[in-house]
């Protein structure tokens, strides 16, 4: 019986199998496959509702258009269910497949696009296609002529990351505790045994950190010193403008990372422009000169903005920001900690809505035991032990 519930409890002292601690996407994804795997799950969250702090500022887009193999594999994982996620779950999650475009003007940009299809298919991503610039233009008119070479699949696309959070949250069994902050971790030993909220305490045999940028701070309270680091990253939205083409997909300037694509009859756009890291925050500052340099970096790729630039005010635009959660090789942390009791399943670094199924599934096969540590290839060790790979600085 799906015993799924949302409360702000008054007071509460509770017991579970698996507490976890954050209620954005990757905390209501855990939830999902944590109950399907029977394990009697109780999330909290200090917000008022599920999803509100990183999740709600994504652009909710995916790609499986990675270059390393356990990328490729999580996110062809994801897309599946993402395609499936209304028959697992009874949920309509705004699933649009436009496709991701990834172009270049670089001289030898056919070169480099083909090494990167090359490279993707050598991973088991078949189905994404290499396009010159005269192809690219063809197919998608609106591309600049200075375009030398082009990516694109077909299944990437985007959905609505607060249907796709409650939709999680509504298929599983979980109890979600909300206005629920967590103020300690309860320890027994060498060992946590859950945690101490505002609401009372909740044991649990295990105790997950799904709080995005607040992860870091909340391992601390164990003593542990996790190797991340949070920068802002911010959203601009459109809300209608006739020249922009509904059909279009995810268009990403490979050669800078300025990226875009429609939204209803508007758009929004994104850019990951370099920013120092920063302290954990509720509230997230917007910079009002981002809308001019992402409008500007869009247009060099796709030149019809230069047109819709001219007619802008700053009522037609909305902007939001959030931060991205990164490890040392930019790949999420997922499992056991070293101390026991405590688990990681956070740091996507921005790719959290894309990657919440496999990630999740992941980190219950290895709750459960379904899955070894030694085959996991996000393990919270590999930076002590060394085994872990830079990974790839992708452009979004």
């Amino acid at each position: 019986m799906n015993r799924f519930s949302i409360s702000i409890p008054t007071a509460t002292r509770a017991t579970c199998d698996l507490l976890i601690i954050g209620g954005g996407v990757i905390g209501a994804a855990t939830a999902f496959y944590a109950t399907r795997a029977g394990l009697h799950t109780i999330v909290v969250e200090k917000r008022a509702t599920l999803g509100e702090l990183t999740t709600s500022a994504s652009l909710a887009a995916f790609r499986a258009q990675f270059s390393e193999r356990v990328n490729v594999a999580l996110m062809q994982e994801s897309i599946t269910m993402f395609e499936n996620f209304r028959e697992l779950t009874g949920a309509d999650i705004g699933l649009h497949q436009p496709g991701y475009l990834f172009v270049t003007t670089a001289p030898d940009g056919y070169a480099q696009t083909r090494a990167r299809a090359e490279l993707q298919r050598a991973c088991g991503l078949d189905d994404v296609e290499l396009l010159t610039g005269k192809e690219t233009r063809a197919r998608f008119p609106y591309i600049a002529a200075e375009i030398t070479g082009a990516t694109f699949r077909q299944r990437d696309g985007w959905l609505s990351a607060h249907e796709l959070t409650y939709g999680y949250a509504r298929a599983s069994a979980a109890q979600f505790f909300v206005s629920t902050q967590v103020t300690d971790l309860l320890r027994a030993g060498d060992a946590v045994i859950g945690a101490r909220t505002t609401r009372g305490e909740i044991h649990a045999a295990r105790t997950l950190l799904c709080a995005g940028p607040f992860s870091g701070a909340l391992a601390q309270l164990a003593g542990i010193a996790l190797p991340l680091e949070n920068v802002r990253r911010q959203q601009l939205t459109l809300g209608k403008h006739a020249l922009i083409p509904r059909a279009a997909p995810m268009v990403v300037d490979a050669d800078t990372g300025a990226h875009w694509r429609p939204e209803g009859q508007g758009a929004v756009f994104g850019w990951a422009r370099p920013e120092p890291p920063s302290a954990p925050l509720d509230d997230v500052p917007t910079d009002w000169d981002f809308p001019a340099h992402v409008l500007a970096g869009v247009a060099r790729v796709t030149p019809f903005w230069n047109v819709v630039i001219e007619t802008l005010k700053r009522a037609d635009l909305g902007l939001v920001a959030g931060q991205y959660t990164e490890a040392p090789d930019l790949n999420p942390l997922i499992g056991a900690t070293p101390l026991e009791g405590l688990w990681l399943n956070t740091a996507y670094g921005g790719h959290g809505v894309m990657m919440s199924p496999a990630g999740a599934r992941l980190c219950v096969d290895l709750l459960t035991g379904k899955l070894a540590a030694a085959a996991n290839p996000f393990r919270a060790t590999r930076f002590a032990d060394g085994s872990y790979q830079p990974g790839e600085k992708m452009v979004l």
